[in-house]
């Protein structure tokens, strides 16, 4: 505790910002409003910075520039699914409108799962080796396999699939335990607040889909 303590006396401006926009990302997109992006752009840039500089986990700093690109195109589609939406409402005279409740998320299948979670355990080893042969970096395989899996719960997020919510839960965990054995006990309390988003986020998502089954019905 009295660590967390100096830790938190001794944050700077930049940690502060990174972390209080990080968390706006993610409140954001569990309530579903596409201004999580915004933030999430600012976020990336100031964990980018923090993670390589300070904390010397390379697969993470990378993993920050993939966010910030990310973010362009998460905002990106997300308008494009709601303008989609908003016009396919305007045709309610050409066909029967879409029942009040409906929701663009989707659940995945098996299939889906396998292939996510072998693929991004093959590609978190690959990784894992490069990083260790060509840097110097901590936790190299786990930084390296938590990186890959947080690509591609990103994109499932993006492609608005209830499960990512899943997916977050269990790499915010992990992060968790990194962050607090490489020391960093404020980004470690982050990521646990990370993981009761990640419930909120999903049991929000959860109630659209039952929602939307309910009217379709």
């Amino acid at each position: 505790m009295e660590d967390l303590i100096a830790q938190i006396s001794a944050t700077d401006g930049v940690e502060w910002v990174a972390t209080l926009t990080a968390l706006a990302y993610v409140y954001l997109a569990a309530r579903d409003s596409q201004w999580c992006w915004g933030f999430a752009a600012v976020s990336a840039v100031l964990w980018a910075h923090q993670s390589l500089v300070v904390y010397e986990l390379v697969s993470d700093a990378l993993l920050q520039v993939f966010y910030l690109i990310m973010a362009g195109v998460g905002l990106f589609q997300w308008h494009r699914s709601r303008r989609a939406a908003a016009a396919t409402d305007s045709l309610d005279s050409l066909a029967m409108a879409p029942s009040e409740g409906t929701t663009d998320i989707r659940s995945m299948t098996a299939a889906e799962h396998a292939i996510m979670i072998g693929g991004c355990l093959a590609l978190g080893l690959l990784l894992g080796y490069a990083v260790g042969a060509l840097a110097t970096a901590t936790q190299t395989y786990l930084d390296a396999i938590t990186t890959t899996f947080s690509v591609a719960a990103t994109f499932l997020l993006i492609g608005r699939r209830l499960e990512n919510w899943l997916y977050w839960v269990v790499i915010d965990a992990v992060y968790v335990y990194i962050y607090l054995r490489s020391g960093a006990l404020l980004f470690a309390l982050l990521m646990v607040l990370y993981v009761i988003l990640a419930v909120y986020g999903y049991r929000e998502w959860r109630s659209a889909v039952d929602r939307s089954d309910e009217a379709a019905g």
